[in-house]
């Protein structure tokens, strides 16, 4: 068993602790005063932490990090659409042990920016085994491409095949292994099916890009625009024919069977009041993706409304070929100006931590400091010992401030001393 004391203890689901403890060992034993716990529990190992925040590690709840060697290098263009086209065109180049290395680049820029917990689609499987290494927790989705009905059955079985190993491999792991459909432009109604089916034998969470871009939209109602004329062609998909379906994704999930209170939408951007209503009725969550959606210029989704609603709701950072950092920090603050007076300091962080452990179905053992949840926490410094901490970590936490990252009572991160 270990101890950690600091100025502050910021449990979430209790008020802030001045001159806080924790003690630790693969779980959280105890939480309170500092003074308590060292008098009652003598012989224990202490770090001291001092000027410091104690909270739970962040919840980073969509992120693709196969995609880190990317960073700046895919052009903007003028449409969500172009943006896809480019990073088609240059991913093509990338080789495995590109990928492999940009996961380890990705996997180490959240650790030290005190993330422990994170959703993860992996298209090549390389994400998988670099998080299996790195002590990390978090869900892997494997992502299942392709609009044609005609190979669905196909796609299916070697997605199963995939499945069935990393689940072999994860277990008894910190890893949960779940099925991404990538979305309704990119997926046929037979392969919906098939990963339905999937998800139902295998028991596995679900993610989904849901409602992401204007272009989306406009493909789902009327079997045209871009996706049509230029990203299914440079796909290589351009001769298979589109549906008309004339509905909304969020509305097509549904029909499809495909929602449920394991199920994660990536984006939602844009929902009608019928998508709203299937989205409580069904119990999904959100992964909300602020700087992404900003990057892309696809639009704001409607935080206030989920939050209204109920509806479960996590931040993540998306790749890096659309952000310029893995940080939850710089999207908490982002956010905040995004979503200026929404939410109060605390509220924003319940979303990266609390929120994001609710919105992966891991509430009950992460995301708060509680007594029997895993021991996942970080540690920032705190340069302002006057200031409220969760007025200091909205606006002043940053990764060159993180001392400390623990996943299961493991120390993952400890930063050295000049």
């Amino acid at each position: 068993m270990l101890g950690l004391a600091a100025q502050f203890v910021l449990p979430v689901s209790q008020p802030p602790i001045r001159d806080g403890a924790l003690l630790i060992d693969g779980c959280i034993r105890a939480v309170g005063p500092r003074a308590v716990l060292k008098k009652g529990y003598p012989g224990v190992p202490w770090m001291d932490l001092g000027k410091a925040i104690l909270l739970p590690g962040l919840v980073n709840v969509h992120t693709h990090l196969e995609l880190s060697a990317l960073r700046g290098r895919i052009p903007l263009g003028h449409s969500f659409v172009d943006w896809v086209i480019n990073l088609l065109e240059t991913r093509s180049s990338l080789t495995s042990e590109t990928y492999a290395r940009a996961v380890e680049q990705g996997i180490t820029e959240l650790v030290r920016s005190g993330t422990t917990c994170v959703e993860e689609v992996s298209s090549t499987g390389a994400s998988f085994a670099g998080l299996r290494k790195s002590g990390l927790r978090g869900v892997v989705y494997h992502e299942v491409i392709g609009p044609d009905d005609a190979r669905a059955e196909g796609i299916a079985e070697v997605s199963f095949g995939h499945l069935e190993t990393m689940r072999e491999e994860a277990r008894g792991g910190l890893l949960e292994i779940g099925i991404s459909p990538h979305a309704v432009y990119s997926v046929s109604p037979r392969l919906f099916d098939q990963s339905r089916r999937l998800q139902q034998s295998l028991g596995l969470k679900t993610a989904i890009h849901t409602a992401e871009s204007p272009a989306e939209i406009e493909y789902l109602r009327s079997a045209t625009g871009e996706i049509r004329t230029r990203l299914l062609p440079a796909a290589g998909w351009g001769e298979i024919p589109p549906p008309a379906l004339e509905t909304t994704p969020v509305n097509y999930l549904a029909r499809v069977g495909v929602l449920g209170p394991r199920c994660l939408l990536v984006h939602a951007v844009h929902l009608t009041e019928e998508d709203l209503e299937i989205v409580v009725r069904s119990g999904v969550a959100v992964a909300h993706c602020p700087r992404s959606n900003a990057y892309l210029g696809v639009g704001r989704a409607p935080l206030r409304t989920f939050r209204d609603r109920g509806i479960p709701v996590g931040l993540g950072t998306d790749s890096l070929a659309s952000n310029d950092s893995l940080s939850l920090w710089d999207e908490i603050r982002f956010a905040h100006q995004t979503h200026e007076g929404l939410l109060s300091p605390a509220e924003w962080i319940g979303m990266a931590t609390v929120g994001g452990a609710q919105a992966l179905g891991l509430a009950a053992e992460i995301g708060t400091l509680d007594p029997g949840k895993q021991a996942d926490v970080t540690a920032l410094a705190l340069d302002d010992p006057g200031a409220d901490p969760y007025e200091y970590l909205l606006h002043q936490a940053a990764t060159e401030k993180v001392l400390l990252t623990v996943v299961g009572g493991t120390p993952l991160y400890e930063r050295q001393e000049p």
